[in-house]
This record gives structure tokens, C-alpha cells and sequence, in this order.
């Protein structure tokens, strides 16, 4: 006789890891909102965290081909694996182009949208880990998916305000030019997030 347990219990510390890493992303970004002079710094740090979170990613595909028991649908663990890396590479894209184009101190609303990012991928990396027992999580798991969406769509608001207010005359048109860019891949950033909390809701809802 013998026991898949432990390789059912493994995707579970890579979900952890995996939400971690991200949350660990997200919170340098924050970091760089009010020391922007070491975005430099900050994102090579980025980049090994990308590293990192592809090497979860991997692990989670290849041990789907490994594993004859899975703790819910192979769809599901693989889009959730995607998303977590998708956040991530978003992260890494935003700040990759803040370096980039030298775009210097982040704008006010700019830093209002990470900041809301910032909660939403700790609410992210909150729930992945009540994924492990469903049942008992339940409620918790259905509000935190509420709170996710809330979210990024207080960050989609933000968006479109910050957008809008670049058009308003304040700046050079290359520099409007390229804070869309950024903007955009954060708001990329937070639709990945609202997506990873649907997948989320459709597993409970399919388990609980």
C-alpha cells in the first residue's frame, strides 16, 4: 500500500510559494513608490523573484504529469499556476519600463493604483492558503474572492483616472506617452489578479 498524500500536499506548498513570491513583488513595488532613485536595485531583485516564481510554475506543470491525484481539477491547479506567474511578469514589465524610460518620481495616482495592486495580492496570497481545506474555509474563501474583485475594480478606477489625467496638459507628450505604457501593465498586473480569484471561486464552488 502506499499514499499519494504527500504529492497532494506538495501542490499546496507551491501555491504558497508560488502567491508568496508574488505578494514579495508586489511589496517591492511599493518600496520603489517612495524611493524611486533605487529602482535600478529594485528591479534586478525583481527579476530574480521572476526567476524564482517560473521555476514554481514549472514544478506545478511537471508534477501534474507526475501525479495520478490531484487535490482539484488539472485545469484549474495549471490556471492558477499560470496566473500567479502572469502577476508576476506584469510586475516585472511595469517596473522594467519605469527603468527604461527614466520616468523619475512616480505620480500620485500611479502610486494610489499600486497601493490597492499591493492589497490585492496579499488578499491573493491569504486565500491560496486556505485553499487546503475548502470546506472549513469556505466563507472566508467566498468573501476573500469578493474582496479580489472589489479590488481591481478600485484599481480599474484608478486607471482610468490616471489615464485621463494624463491627457490634461501637465506633461511633456513623451513623457504621457510613456506612463501609459506603465499604466497599462499594472492595470495588466491587477487584471491577472481578478482572474486568479475567479479561479479561486469556481474551485470552491466545485469542492466545498
Amino acid at each position: 500500500m502506499f499514499s499519494l498524500k504527500p504529492k497532494e500536499e506538495k501542490f499546496f506548498e507551491l501555491f504558497r510559494e508560488g502567491a508568496g513570491i508574488v505578494k514579495e513583488g508586489s511589496q517591492l513595488m511599493q518600496n520603489m513608490m517612495s524611493c524611486y532613485e533605487c529602482m535600478e536595485d529594485r528591479l534586478a531583485e525583481l527579476l530574480k523573484l521572476q526567476k524564482r516564481g517560473d521555476e514554481v510554475t514549472e514544478t506545478i506543470i511537471r508534477r501534474l504529469d507526475e501525479t495520478f491525484i490531484t487535490p482539484f481539477d488539472r485545469e484549474d491547479i495549471y490556471s492558477l499556476a499560470r496566473g500567479l506567474d502572469e502577476i508576476l511578469d506584469a510586475i516585472c514589465s511595469s517596473v522594467d519600463k519605469m527603468v527604461l524610460y527614466k520616468i523619475g518620481k512616480p505620480l500620485e495616482e500611479f502610486q494610489q493604483m499600486v497601493e490597492v495592486f499591493g492589497k490585492n495580492t496579499e488578499t491573493i496570497s491569504e486565500t491560496v492558503l486556505l485553499l487546503r481545506d475548502i470546506k472549513k474555509n469556505y466563507s472566508v474563501i467566498m468573501e476573500n474572492c469578493q474582496e479580489i474583485k472589489r479590488l481591481e475594480s478600485e484599481g480599474d478606477h484608478l486607471y482610468r483616472l490616471g489615464v485621463a489625467q494624463l491627457f490634461e496638459g501637465r506633461l511633456p507628450l513623451l513623457d504621457v506617452m510613456k506612463w501609459k505604457e506603465v499604466y497599462q501593465q499594472i492595470e495588466k498586473a491587477l487584471d491577472r489578479s481578478e482572474k486568479i480569484g475567479k479561479t479561486i471561486q469556481g474551485v470552491v464552488l466545485k469542492y466545498a
